[in-house]
């Protein structure tokens, strides 16, 4: 009996461990050459040429604050700053952007931990259901963050994973 009740605080143990989130904490720079260029995502949301010429050359530094129910992020480069909240509970939230109007978001963790997945739903400006889905995860012992971005649009087939690398700022300066 006692060995049984070692065994299931092994596993129990073991299954906490892997629901232990990623700590995205830090201060981020986006490595241009190593990432895809995010402009078939910001084409289809009507973005302007001028707007994605900047998305896809601008060195963006992105500082991380993270608890354990608030992830923020604030997002600056050359003449332009931006700061998110997300809630990590999977609560949806409206929001409001220029390219998409309003639009609702969900954060959540994936169910090992380690990535963390906004979902947001929105109408295109030609009047389609859209689903824009981010993960964010850890990679090279924390050094790298890996950004994904898929878009669907209803009726439309699947746009490929844009992938955005960033590279902890301090780490490899």
């Amino acid at each position: 009996m006692r060995s049984f009740l070692v065994i299931c605080a092994f596993w129990f143990g073991c299954t906490l461990a892997g629901m232990a989130s990623a700590d995205f904490n830090g201060t981020w720079v986006v490595d241009l050459t190593a990432s895809d260029s995010p402009e078939p995502i910001l084409k289809r949301l009507g973005a302007s040429w001028f707007q994605r010429r900047l998305a896809t050359s601008l060195k963006v530094e992105a500082t991380y604050r993270q608890t354990k129910d608030r992830l923020t992020i604030l997002t600056r480069a050359p003449a332009f700053s931006r700061t998110e909240e997300f809630w990590l509970d999977g609560r949806p939230v409206t929001k409001k952007e220029s390219l998409t109007g309003p639009y609702t978001e969900r954060t959540f963790w994936s169910a090992d931990g380690a990535r963390l997945i906004s979902i947001s739903a929105f109408r295109t400006k030609d009047g389609k259901d859209a689903r824009l889905r981010v993960a964010r995860q850890l990679a090279d012992k924390g050094g790298t963050l890996l950004l994904g971005e898929t878009l669907d649009v209803a009726g439309e087939p699947p746009q490929p994973v844009v992938r955005r690398i960033w590279h902890r700022k301090g780490a490899a300066d």
